[in-house]
């Protein structure tokens, strides 16, 4: 055997965990599923229409009409208080209940901070029949000039009334769930 064959072969072993790590499929909605609720849907308080018949919720900001969009039974909410301030509420429509810990994901006064320091926004992308939240931090929206869109994302599932991370913080977002870089 020459020297560039062992050479080869090396790179060869050496390279196939990064390739299989490639190929690895990204974290996806559907493997994290949930059965849908069909029954009757309780109403959150903080939800109504307003005179003119338009849903708004409790600071009288315009709303969707509560329905399930995230883990079967839930209303997953984003809503604005100022500019660059964002706050979730989530209800389980078939109890009626409001789950506290969606919290963690509010950007409000004073504007949150990642660890090395800069101001983000959280984006929530979620689906009905999932218990998956892909979390989008859009960086430094309110405190420079944004030239160049960027953002760090990571991955969530939802279970028991809380929120489990399930990856690590990438530095690049994607869109519908994709594995970020």
């Amino acid at each position: 055997m020459n020297f560039e064959t062992i050479i080869c072969a090396i790179l060869l072993i050496l390279l196939t965990p990064l390739g299989a790590q490639i190929g690895a499929p990204a974290i996806q909605f559907d493997q994290f599923s949930a059965d849908a609720y069909r029954g009757h849907i309780k109403i959150p308080r903080e939800f109504h229409k307003d005179s003119d018949g338009l849903w708004v919720d409790e600071s009288g900001h315009p709303s969707f009409a509560p329905h399930i969009n995230f883990a079967g039974e839930y209303f997953l909410a984003g809503h604005t208080c100022g500019t660059c301030c964002r706050y979730y509420t989530l209800n389980n429509l078939r109890t009626g209940g409001e789950v506290k810990n969606v919290s963690i994901f509010d950007a409000g006064d004073p504007t949150p901070l990642t660890k090395d320091g800069r101001t983000y926004v959280p984006i929530l992308f979620f689906k009905p029949d999932s218990r998956l939240l892909v979390v989008q931090f859009e960086l430094d929206l309110c405190t420079t000039t944004v030239q160049k869109k960027q953002c760090r994302q990571r991955y969530f599932v939802f279970k028991d009334d809380k929120f489990t991370a399930i990856s690590r913080t990438f530095q690049s977002c994607t869109h519908e769930g994709d594995e970020p870089e």
